[in-house]
């Protein structure tokens, strides 16, 4: 007689659907599977099937953006809807099918083996979304900035040699009076902020000594419209968030705080009081964490939300900003993954990391330059980012605020801990220690 392999049942009255562009496919426990087009009206059916079959919970993969309408309409009916990864829920090759897809999603998420992503409700979404809009918006209108430059270089005027921006200030103000007809360097110096003009005004000048092109003036004119039109359109998306962050915070409790607000260096978000405001959403100081500005705190609160109670510890939250090892072993052999989509609240951790190691002031900036002579800059900010990570979880969760503690603090530390190890040492092979 045959045995059949059964899964244990975690989740009753549950389906699996698989979308695509066109359409869904949707399978109940012991019901055969059926389809339904991606128009709204059709939506409106499929969630009518489901409460015909006293479906409660949910199953699908986030595809794209497609599964956010059928997920907004399927809360509506207040059936709890489990997005996950796709990567999780692969099918065998060659046995791929929308049909088995959907079965296999079924299956899994009976059987509680499928992890839910995180997707923040209510306003937060909205927020989350616009804060992608806006990096979307900033990394394309860096594309015109690269053209900006190219344009130059195609007339030798080597102002990015001497400008840390091209799209600063100082930078767009001549790039403006050298599209009007000026070609004194002497003049286009006067356009500079003072402490160019202090500590490098012989060298601007030589870097607007260059071969002026009509067409190449052309192309540098065109870009230079098409960057402005990005930072107006930055300016609309800023009202929103800064709206959303009131609707947010409306019945919120003033946060004091004894820290001065941190100074925002690239792209600052055009948001009036944004540091209590975010004080404010979060419910305590968490810009107390190195490396860390109030807008990469505004980055984060739509990653991450402001509560990590779904984390049941701080490794679980590290391994989720896949900030952990990841292990692929064998037998004798163990691989390194490479992973080719990584976080967005691992980014901006790493990205916090980046910034504090050259620090000099700084604990984990310190802890992050010993790593990188053995191991190299990855792994140093990777795992000073889990540092950061990890303090960040503690403060959301526990409320201890985070204490810098300063790189001599650090240093003496580690000093007491490499003493007593080398004391055991020396116990240990019989040799005295002589102090100096």
């Amino acid at each position: 007689m045959e045995s059949t392999t059964t899964f244990e049942t975690v989740h009753s009255h549950a389906a699996g659907i698989d979308i695509g562009a066109e359409k869904i496919f949707v399978s109940v426990d012991g019901k055969a599977v059926v389809s339904f087009e991606t128009y709204t009206e059709d939506y409106l059916r499929c969630t009518a099937y489901l409460k015909g079959h006293k479906v409660k919970r949910v199953a699908m993969e986030a595809t794209g953006v497609y599964w956010i309408a059928l997920y907004e309409l399927l809360e509506k009916e207040s059936i709890e809807v489990c997005l996950v990864n796709p990567k999780e829920v692969k099918q065998v090759k060659g046995r791929k099918t929308d049909v088995k897809d959907c079965q296999w999603i079924q299956k899994l998420f009976s059987a509680g083996l499928l992890r839910q992503s995180y997707i923040p409700a209510g306003k937060l979404k909205e927020l989350r979304m616009m804060v992608r809009e806006r990096e979307d918006v900033i990394e394309m209108g860096g594309t015109y900035v690269n053209k900006m430059q190219k344009a130059m270089e195609l007339m030798n005027l080597k102002l990015t040699n001497v400008l840390s921006q091209l799209h600063g200030a100082s930078g767009i103000k001549i790039i403006e009076a050298i599209l009007q007809g000026e070609r004194d360097p002497e003049k286009l110096l006067g356009l500079c902020d003072g402490r160019i003009i202090k500590h490098k005004a012989e060298q601007v000048k030589k870097a607007l000594v260059g071969n002026y092109n009509e067409s190449w003036l052309f192309l540098l004119g065109q870009n230079l419209k098409m960057w402005k039109l990005h930072q107006a359109h930055l300016l609309t998306i800023d009202e929103k968030i800064e709206g959303l962050l009131v609707e947010l915070t409306a019945n919120s409790a003033d946060v004091e705080s004894e820290s001065p607000e941190k100074p925002v260096r690239h792209h600052k978000p055009h948001i009036e009081d944004l540091h209590q405001k975010i004080l404010n959403l979060y419910g305590m100081n968490v810009s107390t964490l190195s490396g860390l500005t109030d807008y990469s705190l505004l980055r984060l609160v739509g990653e991450t939300g402001n509560e990590l109670s779904r984390f049941p510890t701080g490794k679980h939250f590290i391994s989720w900003c896949q900030l952990s090892p990841r292990n692929s072993q064998s037998g004798k052999v163990n691989r390194k993954i490479k992973l080719k989509n990584k976080s967005k609240a691992g980014q901006i951790f790493r990205e916090a990391a980046r910034s504090l190691l050259q620090s000099k002031q700084v604990a984990i900036g310190a802890f992050m330059r010993k790593i990188r002579s053995k191991k190299g800059a990855p792994i140093a900010i990777k795992a000073g980012a889990r540092k950061i990570a990890m303090a960040y979880y503690n403060i959301i969760t526990k409320g201890k605020e985070y204490v810098e503690t300063g790189i001599k603090n650090y240093q003496a530390k580690l000093q007491e801990r490499e003493l007593k190890l080398l004391t055991l040492l020396a116990n240990k092979h019989g040799i005295q220690l002589n102090y100096q």
